[in-house]
């Protein structure tokens, strides 16, 4: 398990006894100070959470029970409902990371799972209930949900229920259900700090299909409903879900091209299709070959690849020679292979934005624009040929969680690299003398999504200041960082500003934006680079472009 980058606080509380996760968080995080509020105070909690943890708290784990929080089943919609306002009210004083648990299955006579009338009266009770919470729950911003439930469905009842502890000191669960459920809080914690993996390469031969497309030709190869064909199959559709998250698939393969095309194209038990793959390398090269080629065309780092492969030997040319690259082996029993992706940890995402579930079909719209022959027309001709709509906007609060990624992940266009976390982004955007500013690009091959980020502070009465800009380098060349300032000044004179000023922070990484300001006629002034808002470069006339303002 990644630990955090910085030493934590973390504060746990619940409806039952918690002390003994400490144990099992303090082998899981590393660097990481522990303090546990007193049993069932959730709603003293809510109202001053330093006084009950005896500590200021980066992040605060709620664990509880629906049996706790509600006396009475009979009115147990009341109870739900007086439970969730204590959340909100902890949300709203609490400024550090908030992870609830989701509530298991009651143990209490109302939902004796041996009752013979168990599904209709308790089973459905408890479904509706848990129900009620996901969906009230989501309308606080905010609030990072735990499987906890799921993690008990998985041990089993009997097999997590101590009565024994329970009795004797509130603590109704065995060390297995505290191990198991340290291990998904860590998961939890490090994700909102260690990147996931971005893309997954796959071998062909007896990793996407059972047998040897080459030897064994279309009609022998086992892929579809019977098994093993059914496993592949499978693991196809959890490629997909994973696809559908926003991870990269990709094809490394020791194969004739067009025999590999023809499986993808033709063969009817294939779920993956060619347009679900963003990069291909199939030659007789080596894998360590493909593998940083297909780094290189999804530019990304190759310590953000997930190679699979059923070839031990490729597997240790790889590992030898790539250690940054996670390598899995594909498990000799095919009836495993559905299995190999699912709870390693290595796709975790804090939190998924709209932009996440749509980068894989991102890349396929920049592959087809890719194959527009540039050769034959101007770069301007080009660029007309895309019809560009970009929209510059102030941010909402359904955006907050795609620029806080933006913020984080951005290293070579931005201008400062000042990090902020979700909570720190939430801060300008409520402040009236900060401007914080969004920009989103399509194009007549697809969406590019939200891929600017600005916010703009005033210092003066006339003379507001960029704090910070960040673009994605995929948008590059075509008009955006002009379009992105050229509105940014506009949105600053309706506030009364008539002076723009910013700076560049060099690194190791940004020197793409050295020139950026100077480009786009601003004036070196010390530190700083200054510009009359009415003096800013524009775009050009070709690019629809529209600057949206809060009201």
């Amino acid at each position: 398990m990644n630990s955090p980058a910085k030493k934590m606080n973390i504060g746990l509380a619940g409806s039952f006894t918690v002390d003994p996760l400490t144990c099992y968080l303090s082998k899981e995080l590393e660097e990481v100070e522990l303090s546990v509020a007193p049993y069932n105070q959730l709603t003293q909690l809510s109202f001053n959470p330093e006084n009950l943890l005896g500590a200021q708290t980066d992040t605060l784990v709620v664990l509880w029970r629906l049996e706790d929080v509600i006396p009475d089943f009979q009115n147990a919609q009341d109870g739900l409902d007086a439970f969730l306002a204590t959340l909100k009210t902890l949300r709203d004083i609490y400024a550090g990371t908030l992870i609830v648990g989701t509530p298991p299955y009651p143990n209490v006579a109302e939902f004796e799972q041996h009752d013979l009338q168990q599904p209709q009266t308790g089973g459905l009770l408890y479904h509706t209930l848990l129900q009620q919470f996901l969906n009230d729950v989501q309308t606080v911003e905010g609030i990072t949900l735990l499987n906890f439930s799921g993690l008990i469905d998985t041990i089993g009842q009997a097999n997590a229920y101590d009565a024994r502890k329970y009795y004797m000191y509130k603590n109704p669960y065995t060390e297995q259900v505290w191990k198991d459920t340290a291990t998904q809080i860590a998961r939890v914690i490090s994700a909102q700090t260690t990147p996931a993996k971005k893309a997954i390469v796959l071998d062909c031969d007896n990793t996407l299909w059972g047998g040897i497309i080459g030897e064994d030709g279309m009609s022998s190869i086992e892929i579809g409903t019977d098994f093993p064909g059914s496993a592949f199959q499978d693991f196809q559709k959890h490629l997909l879900h994973l696809r559908a998250k926003g991870l990269f698939l990709s094809v490394a393969s020791k194969n004739n091209e067009a025999d590999v095309f023809e499986v993808f194209d033709s063969h009817d038990g294939m779920a993956l299709k060619r347009d679900h793959i963003s990069a291909w390398q199939v030659h007789w090269n080596s894998k360590v070959d493909s593998i940083q080629a297909i780094a290189k065309e999804l530019n990304i780092g190759t310590d953000a690849l997930v190679f699979i492969d059923d070839n031990p030997k490729e597997i240790a040319e790889v590992q030898e020679r790539l250690p940054e690259v996670t390598c899995l082996l594909v498990p000799e029993e095919t009836a495993y292979l559905p299995d190999l992706l699912k709870n390693t940890g290595l796709f975790d995402i804090a939190h998924m934005t709209e932009e996440d579930g749509k980068r894989a079909d991102m890349m396929l719209a920049e592959t087809k624009r890719k194959s527009v022959d540039q050769k034959a027309m101007s770069e301007e001709d080009f660029i007309k040929s895309l019809e560009l709509n970009i929209k510059v906007f102030e941010v909402q609060d359904q955006h907050l969680g795609r620029i806080t990624q933006l913020i984080n992940k951005t290293n070579q266009f931005n201008l400062t690299t000042i990090r902020r976390d979700k909570n720190d982004v939430e801060k300008p955007h409520a402040d009236e003398d900060t401007i914080l500013m969004g920009m989103s690009i399509s194009d007549r091959f697809g969406d590019y999504g939200l891929v600017g980020v600005a916010i703009i502070q005033k210092r003066q009465d006339d003379i507001w200041t960029i704090d910070s800009l960040m673009m994605s380098c995929r948008v590059l060349g075509r008009h955006a960082e002009t379009s992105f300032l050229a509105k940014i000044a506009e949105a600053v004179e309706t506030r009364g500003g008539k002076i723009l000023e910013g700076a560049y922070i060099e690194t190791p990484k940004n020197a793409l934006v050295k020139n950026l300001y100077a480009d786009h006629g601003f004036n070196a002034d010390g530190d700083k680079w200054v510009i009359e808002t009415s003096n800013i470069k524009q775009p050009s006339s070709d690019v629809a472009l529209l600057l949206e303002l809060n009201t």
